[in-house]
């Protein structure tokens, strides 16, 4: 039995990271039996990072690291797919878990409303009369971090710009079936859904969770993979 080092559910997604997400979406593909384990804080974690697998009294960090894990146990996340299309797939899965990550992570930390929501569920574990000043300290860190990439130093205008063009370039490929291959979901899926869902989802609204939920393709992309690789209650409740 694999077991999922996850952080726990929010804001109807079974997980707060959607890279969490993506591996909840892989086990599922792949078939093995898993079961979570839900972590508020990934002290002691390998890089410090959540997802974690826990298989054989060994840990395994990364969803792109478990992905290689399962197709060494004869997982195929591509199937179907041509060179080309599993090379398209893989710019995929960059474009949403490098850029539309960024601009989820500024959505949820840099804006003040969002930031509000986001704190207080993401750290309901932290006393209320100490959450303040110990998720301050953090979310400095987290905005350092943003400008230090650059993504925090652009105009909100600028920032909205990069994603229309992620969001156009998502949407052009489902132009033949429910997913960006077709008719069955693979590995680009299970990183680019959790990535619209929660921005679609996101506690209060903003100009880039309105550029997801006003667009009816998305959307309706974001509900299938929701239903063909998100986890079901039965898996949940391992």
């Amino acid at each position: 039995m694999i077991t999922l080092l996850t952080f726990p559910a929010s804001f109807g997604a079974p997980s707060h990271s959607p890279y969490c997400v993506k591996a909840m979406c892989l086990l599922q593909m792949s078939g093995e039996a898993w079961s979570p384990e839900y972590l508020a804080r990934p002290a002691g974690m390998p890089y410090g990072k959540l997802p974690v697998i826990r298989h054989d009294d060994a840990l395994l960090p990364d969803s792109g690291n478990l992905q290689r894990f399962l197709e060494a146990r004869g997982a195929d996340f591509h199937p179907g797919l041509s060179t080309v299309q599993k090379a398209q797939a893989r710019a995929f899965q960059r474009l949403a878990e490098e850029n539309l990550g960024l601009g989820l992570v500024c959505e949820r930390w840099l804006n003040d409303a969002c930031w509000e929501k986001v704190r207080d569920v993401f750290f309901a574990d932290v006393p209320e009369a100490q959450r303040g000043a110990v998720t301050d300290e953090i979310r400095a860190q987290v905005r350092q971090g943003l400008t230090g990439h650059g993504i925090a130093r652009m105009s909100e205008a600028d920032r909205l710009a990069l994603y229309d063009e992620d969001l156009s370039a998502i949407e052009a490929m489902l132009w033949e079936g429910p997913f960006l291959f077709g008719d069955a979901p693979t590995a680009a899926d299970a990183s680019v859904v959790p990535f619209l869902d929660m921005l679609s989802t996101l506690p209060v609204e903003t100009a880039l969770g309105a550029k997801v939920t006003g667009n009816a393709r998305l959307m309706a992309y974001v509900a299938a993979g929701r239903g063909a690789m998100y986890p079901t209650k039965v898996a949940l409740a391992a």
